[in-house]
């Protein structure tokens, strides 16, 4: 299965870069702090934008669309409601055990695999797309609302406005889907300085979380996090992919194309969940973990998925 370990191969060679920088100190003691407020602020609503732009209407309302959806929202529900039920854990803590068991590492992640594992990198895009132009924006949203106690602000109507104007991401989803929606024709030297900015995304987050490796002995000690941790990586590398199956029956989805969808919906928790963890300084450990054990149970996961369901 080479295909699943060359992807892995790219996402942790700058994931290492990112360690040893922090190790050398070279990027100074602001350099994590530096990374995931560009990212978050610049880099990823380009992205968004970009990958908004560049897809099809076909793609935005497809079937493997659907399942990434359906999946991914039913399992950031389950976690929630479980969480809430059988925890005292509220706020932060519960919204970022939802999204760490629910967001897929689709771009930097599924990219590679959707090209070395399914062939084709269009494979990705309805995950991407999903999560670019919904899904992130709704947990970024939330995110923003349950870390605000600190900066109430204006409630009620006001503090929704607020809410959105506070996140790139959410003003880039709208413009980039009504523009898709419309049919909109951008000139190619208009969408450049997007493109630049877009391809420092996946590279910045993946240093960040590097950086934010150093030092930090994940998982050395329990501080609180593991019962959270341990439910939102099994959701993520278990439960998930279980939904993905399930709902791609239901929709009529066989064979390769079963295999596909069930694939994505295996990918490991996005590094972006980590950033917006750390921009909103809400249970950044949890959100560090969980993107840490996934990124190496994955590895074992997919390849159990391409023994089962491989055609």
């Amino acid at each position: 299965m080479s295909g699943v370990l060359a992807g892995f191969f790219i996402v942790w060679a700058l994931i290492g870069v990112g360690m040893v920088a922090g190790r050398s100190g070279v990027l100074g003691p602001h350099g994590r702090y530096v990374l995931n407020r560009t990212t978050f602020f610049i880099a990823s609503p380009a992205l968004v934008l970009l990958g908004l732009l560049e897809s099809d209407v076909r793609e935005v309302f497809s079937l493997p669309m659907a399942v990434a959806g359906i999946s991914g929202l039913v399992t950031g529900g389950i976690l929630l409601l479980g969480v809430a039920l059988f925890t005292d854990r509220r706020g932060p803590d519960l919204v970022v055990t939802a999204i760490s068991g629910s967001v897929v590492n689709g771009a930097n992640m599924g990219f590679p695999i959707a090209a070395y594992v399914l062939g084709d990198i269009s494979h990705a895009l309805p995950v991407v797309l999903f999560q670019q132009a919904v899904y992130t924006p709704l947990y970024l949203f939330v995110l923003h609302r349950v870390t605000e106690k600190d900066d109430p602000g204006p409630s009620g109507a006001a503090g929704v406005l607020r809410s959105i104007v506070a996140n790139p991401t959410i003003i880039a989803s709208a413009v980039g889907l009504l523009l898709v929606l419309v049919g909109a024709q951008i000139p190619p030297i208009l969408l450049e300085p997007v493109r630049s900015l877009a391809d420092m995304a996946i590279p910045a987050m993946l240093l960040a979380y590097g950086l934010s490796l150093y030092g930090s002995r994940p998982l050395a000690k329990d501080d609180g996090y593991r019962g959270l941790i341990a439910a939102a990586s099994a959701s993520k590398l278990l439960l998930m992919p279980v939904i993905a199956l399930g709902v791609g029956l239901l929709l009529g989805l066989r064979g390769t194309a079963l295999y596909e969808v069930v694939v994505m919906a295996a990918l490991p928790t996005a590094q972006n969940v980590y950033v917006a963890a750390a921009r909103y300084r809400a249970s950044e450990n949890l959100a560090r973990d969980t993107v840490l054990i996934t990124t190496l149970g994955t590895v074992l996961v997919l390849l159990l998925i391409s023994a089962v369901l491989e055609v």
